[in-house]
């Protein structure tokens, strides 16, 4: 067993698990109860973990998990963009307009 990916986000976790599963890598999320424990240890070592199986599928499971991250991070770097409706400045990480509720151009 190794430990190919932690983070404070359980949903991505289990996302990030369903990629490797779906890819064929069979794997496991550790600690995903145990937010109980935050304030008693400290808060790193409560964060769900993603461990694969065989250790051989570490650089295949390394490059999924690395490609999905640089996609979202992709994702997250919009421009702002001024609403069609409103004419409201909106920040580009926003699918909608805050202010009149307009799908963004590219939404």
């Amino acid at each position: 067993m190794m430990l190919v990916f932690e983070h404070l986000d359980f949903t991505l976790v289990g996302h990030l698990r369903g990629l490797l599963e779906a890819d064929g890598i069979p794997c496991e999320v550790r600690n995903e109860a145990a937010s109980f424990m935050a304030g008693e240890v400290p808060f790193t070592q409560v964060f769900p973990e993603l461990w694969i199986a065989d250790d051989r599928d570490a650089t295949r499971a390394r490059a999924i998990i690395r490609d999905f991250r640089e996609q979202m991070d992709a994702k997250t770097s919009n421009e702002d963009w001024t609403c069609a409706k409103c004419g409201e400045v909106v920040d580009g990480n926003f699918a909608e307009c805050w202010n009149c509720g307009a799908p963004s151009p590219e939404g």
